[in-house]
């Protein structure tokens, strides 16, 4: 009989030590029953595509994962963090995902290809033990790396949130909605990264969802470079604000709200910010191939911003392009 797996990992731990470390034991020594050790049993997972309850449904999700891509590693690239042992931490958790599909997956056969794709994982710990997560990726990405139809993965993925396994997402969706709607963003005046990251983080989602320019520009740096994921980067301030204003324009100046952010210094005047935020609208443009639905659209986004001298020098955002084209079908 097999004995049952002991992690490293507990309360006494540095957090980002912790972090880098119970995510390293379960996936690259495939630890995955250390996940009963490091989530709790009434633990909730909130993600685009769908939410998990429970450390034992995460367990059958990871193993899952590992029989589609089975070398799948998962390698830190940053962990933003608040909180402290008594309170409770947050860590905002920035990894790239490498891996090779050997197996059959929902999206469909095995079919040999390599993929890269960028997640960011808000965590929020307890006692040295997982209770919530935002669990934000691109799947996107990896239906187009595989070289699957986007619309027939989208498809694929709104008959499940559409059917009985999906009634807690759809809730889920309908309370965020109503909640954004109410959402009236703070006046935040000159907010800045070292003196009021919070403030801050509402100034950059106005300016960059309400299209204004001038503090947009106050906010990021001539030569910001923005990473949507390992196959789509923008460079320098023209073509981030170009993004943004694409997406404010394809759901018709959506609300939005900045749920949660964590800061950590970075060298002499710098500050590295992790932002999760929330955005939702009307489906008024075309999205990819899809024409105008007029279908109201949520998205649950995580952004990395690096700030050098008051402005943001380099971002990483990530929301889940496939489960967005899922709510148009």
């Amino acid at each position: 009989m097999t004995p049952p797996q002991h992690g490293a990992y507990g309360t006494d731990h540095d957090i980002v030590d912790y972090i880098l470390g119970i995510t390293y034991e379960i996936w690259e020594e495939r630890g995955v029953d250390l996940i009963h050790q490091y989530y709790s049993d009434d633990c909730v997972i909130w993600g685009l595509d769908g939410i998990t309850r429970g450390a034992g449904a995460v367990v059958d999700a990871t193993r899952a994962t590992l029989e589609s891509f089975p070398d799948r590693r998962l390698l830190g690239e940053n962990v933003i963090w608040s909180g402290s042992r008594e309170a409770g931490y947050y860590t905002s958790h920035r990894l790239l995902s490498v891996a090779t599909n050997e197996g059959d997956s929902v999206y469909g056969p095995a079919t040999g290809r390599s993929i890269r794709m960028t997640n960011i994982a808000d965590c929020v710990i307890e006692d040295g033990v997982i209770t919530r997560e935002w669990l934000v990726r691109d799947n996107g990405v990896l239906v187009e790396q595989l070289g699957a139809d986007p619309l027939h993965a989208a498809g694929t993925l709104a008959d499940r949130l559409n059917g009985p396994a999906g009634l807690e997402y759809r809730k889920w969706l309908e309370e965020e909605h109503r909640r954004l709607a109410a959402v009236a963003p703070p006046q935040t005046g000159t907010g800045k990264p070292l003196e009021d990251p919070q403030a801050f983080a509402w100034r950059v989602l106005s300016a960059s969802w309400r299209g204004d320019r001038a503090d947009f520009d106050s906010c990021y740096a001539p030569y910001v470079y923005m990473h949507r994921s390992p196959q789509r980067q923008y460079s320098g301030r023209d073509a981030v604000f170009a993004y943004y204003r694409g997406l404010d324009e394809m759901l018709d100046a959506p609300n939005f709200s900045v749920d949660h952010v964590a800061s950590q210094p970075f060298s002499n005047n710098g500050m590295d910010i992790a932002v999760r935020w929330t955005a939702a609208g009307q489906h008024v443009r075309h999205y990819g191939n899809v024409a105008p639905t007029g279908k109201a659209v949520f998205i649950l986004g995580a952004t990395h911003w690096r700030c050098i001298d008051g402005r943001i020098a380099s971002e990483v955002t990530v929301f889940d392009d496939l489960a967005v084209l899922s709510q148009l079908l």
